[in-house]
């Protein structure tokens, strides 16, 4: 919630929010299934998409930093991607016209 507000509030509205599965430097969660406790090794996690142009990458990883920052281990990790063309399904509009 603090992320999507701060995208927001950066003018950024659009974005996916995705539910996955990872392993990283997170600390290990344990599990019980039957009284038997076992350790997750993958751990479910969030992952944010938002596409932006090339002069607004850096007010969105601020933004998203400022959100999801709280200092401990598993805050997560923001990739920045090139993006050849968007299209438009229900136009037809493409960003590489």
């Amino acid at each position: 919630d603090h992320v999507a507000a701060g995208l927001k509030e950066a003018g950024f509205a659009g974005f996916t929010i995705s539910d996955v599965r990872g392993h990283g430097q997170s600390p290990e969660k344990t599990g019980e299934w039957r009284g038997q406790t076992y350790e997750l090794s993958v751990t479910h996690k969030l992952q944010i998409t938002i596409i932006v142009e090339d002069d607004e990458v850096e007010t969105a990883v601020k933004a998203v930093v400022a959100g999801a920052h709280s200092g401990n281990m598993g805050d997560g990790l923001i990739t920045v991607s090139a993006v050849d063309a968007v299209y438009n399904i229900r136009n037809g509009w493409t960003s590489n016209q």
